[in-house]
């Protein structure tokens, strides 16, 4: 009796540590499909943001007449960082995923401990981009909003 509650103990411990393992995977492409979204609507809206800010000066408010051009140029120095951020994003993510098949290798074929709870330097320096990018949006976004605000009797004055 004693046997078979273990051996039922057991088999429940296989079978939650499997649904576990189909969670994480399930967690793993989860996880990859909203950086990969997120990169791309990054250099989508700052491609267009920038761009949209370059028709702004030329057809509504001219530079010569602009006032707080802080705010233009911030944004356009905010919008050029948060693009190069994310493209620095993809060649450090293509490096870490390189370095962590460096470690896999290690951990499962050669056995080293120590080599499963590395995190590689290119890894960490992705993720700090990741946010980079998003923080430069945002203030390249709200630079130009600011921008706009500060400007807008000057725009009705040239329409």
């Amino acid at each position: 009796m004693m046997d078979e509650e273990r051996q039922n103990s057991h088999d429940d411990s296989e079978k939650l540590y499997e649904l576990y393992v189909k969670e994480e995977e399930d967690l793993s492409k989860r996880d990859l499909s909203n950086v990969e979204n997120l990169d791309k609507a990054i250099l989508s809206l700052s491609s267009a943001g920038l761009g949209l800010s370059l028709v702004l000066i030329k057809n509504v408010v001219e530079l010569s007449k602009a006032d707080h051009l802080w705010g233009l140029y911030g944004s356009w120095l905010m919008f050029v960082l948060a693009i190069t951020s994310t493209l620095l994003s993809y060649l450090f993510g293509q490096r870490a995923l390189n370095k962590q098949r460096e470690f896999n290798e290690k951990y499962y074929l050669e056995g080293d401990e120590n080599a499963g709870e590395k995190i590689s330097r290119a890894s960490q320096i992705t993720r700090i981009l990741s946010y980079v990018s998003v923080f430069t949006y945002i203030a390249a976004v709200s630079c130009t909003v600011l921008f706009i605000g500060l400007n807008l009797e000057n725009i009705h004055a040239s329409g």
